[in-house]
C-alpha cells in the first residue's frame, strides 16, 4: 500500500505496519484501509477495489498470532469503515460482523452517514465503540456525529482555530438565558481584534484554564502581534479546555436526560450559536515542511514575506542611481552603485578575474 506522509507518498506493507504497531503499542490501532487522497469521489470500479483491498488487508493484519500479540500488549484494534457507499463495502462489513468481530475492539468510521446502515444491517457490530475519522468543521457537526452514534471524535479544528488567533467561547448546554436575546452568539473571540489591545478581561469569563486565570486579552493580543509562539500556545491551552468542558457537558446531558434530552440541547445549541467558526484576522504561525497538509494543493494562508519592488529591474536601478546622484551633488561620497539596471548588466556581462597568462579563472 502507499501512504501519504509529510514528505510525499511511500510504500508500506501490512507487515511493516503491524511491526510498528507492536513496537509503539498505541492505545488504539486502526487497521489498514484503502483511502483516497482527493477531494472527489473515485469511480465505482475503483471503490469496489478499495473495499476489496481493505478486506484483504484487515485479514492479513489480524492473523491469529498477531491477534494474541496485540491483546497481550493492550492495543485496541479498530477496524476501518470506508467513506464509500454502503452497497460497495457491504461484503467488507459482513466480513467484520461474521469473522472478525471477536478480534476487534471498535470501528474507525470515515463517513458517519454510514452509521444507520451499520446499525440496521450488522447487529454484531452495533455494540462496538465507534471512532469518527470524518473530520468535523464545527461543534455543531460534532453534535451531529454524536447523535448518529459516534463515541470518539477527532476535532482538528482546535489546532486551526488556535493558529487563527481565536479563543473558543461556546458551552454545552448553551446558556439558559440565550432565548432573551435574538442575536446568535459567536463560537469564539478573535484575539487579533483591536478591541483587545487594552482589555484586562480573561479570554472567556469563568474559564478555569491557565490562560484565562493567569493572563488577559491584552497580553494575548500583544503576543500575537509580536509573533510570539507563546500566544498561540496559550490559545491552544484555552481551546482544549473549552473542548474538554464541551464533551463533559455532552456526557452529562446524555446521563441526565437521555438521548431525547441531548437532542433537544443540541437543537438549542444550533440555534444559540453561529453556524461557522470565526476565521481570525491575523497571520498564522509559519508552517514548516513537515506539517501535514490535509488538501492536495492548499492555498497560502499568510501573505508572502517578500515582494519585488520592480518587475523589470529597471525602475529599481533608476531609483538607486537617482539617490546616488543626489548624494554626489551634495558633496557626499558616491556609493558603488551601477549606472544601469539589472537587465542591462546581464546583457553587458560581468568582469572576470584572470590569473597567470590572462586566462579567466
Amino acid at each position: 500500500m502507499a501512504i501519504f506522509t509529510s514528505t510525499g507518498f511511500r510504500n508500506l506493507t501490512v507487515d511493516e505496519y503491524s511491526d510498528a504497531v507492536e513496537t509503539l503499542k498505541p492505545d488504539i490501532a486502526i487497521g489498514p484501509a484503502d483511502l483516497f487522497h482527493t477531494s472527489t469521489m473515485p469511480v465505482p470500479k475503483k471503490l469496489v477495489r478499495m473495499a476489496g483491498r481493505t478486506e484483504d488487508w484487515t485479514d492479513a493484519f489480524l492473523t491469529p498470532k498477531r491477534r494474541e500479540a496485540l491483546k497481550e500488549s493492550g492495543v485496541s484494534v479498530f477496524a476501518p469503515v470506508l467513506a464509500v457507499p454502503y452497497p460497495i463495502q457491504w461484503e467488507h462489513l459482513r466480513n467484520l460482523a461474521d469473522d472478525v468481530v471477536d478480534s476487534i475492539s471498535g470501528l474507525a468510521v470515515y463517513d458517519v452517514d454510514l452509521m444507520p446502515d451499520i446499525v440496521d444491517n450488522h447487529e454484531p457490530l452495533v455494540s462496538l465503540p465507534r471512532l469518527s475519522l470524518h473530520i468535523p468543521a464545527t461543534p455543531q457537526e460534532v453534535l451531529r456525529q454524536i447523535s448518529l452514534g459516534i463515541d470518539l471524535c477527532t476535532i482538528p479544528f482546535l489546532n486551526a482555530i488556535s493558529d487563527a488567533g481565536v479563543a473558543l467561547s461556546f458551552t454545552f448546554p448553551p446558556p439558559a438565558d440565550i432565548h432573551q436575546s435574538k442575536a446568535t452568539l459567536p463560537l469564539g473571540e478573535d484575539m487579533w481584534s483591536p478591541e483587545n489591545e487594552a482589555s484586562l478581561e480573561p479570554l472567556v469569563r469563568g474559564c478555569p484554564c491557565y490562560a484565562c486565570t493567569t493572563h488577559h486579552r491584552a497580553f494575548l493580543h500583544h503576543l500575537l502581534n509580536a509573533k510570539e509562539m507563546l500566544g498561540w500556545t496559550l490559545l491552544q491551552v484555552h481551546n482544549h479546555q473549552v473542548a474538554t468542558d464541551f464533551f463533559a457537558g455532552v456526557r452529562a446531558a446524555l446521563a441526565r436526560d437521555g438521548v431525547d434530552g441531548f437532542e433537544e440541547q443540541a437543537r438549542r445549541f444550533a440555534t444559540a450559536y453561529e453556524a461557522e467558526l470565526p476565521q481570525g484576522t491575523g497571520t498564522r504561525p509559519r508552517a514548516r515542511g513537515y506539517h501535514f497538509k490535509p488538501d492536495p494543493n492548499p492555498s497560502r494562508i499568510n501573505p508572502p514575506a517578500w515582494e519585488n519592488f520592480a518587475t523589470d529591474g529597471e525602475r529599481a536601478g533608476a531609483d538607486v542611481n537617482g539617490a546616488a546622484a543626489a548624494a554626489a551633488a551634495g558633496g557626499a561620497e558616491t556609493p558603488l552603485v551601477p549606472d544601469v539596471g539589472s537587465l542591462k548588466l546581464e546583457e553587458k556581462g560581468f568582469a572576470e578575474v584572470t590569473h597567470g597568462e590572462g586566462k579567466p579563472e
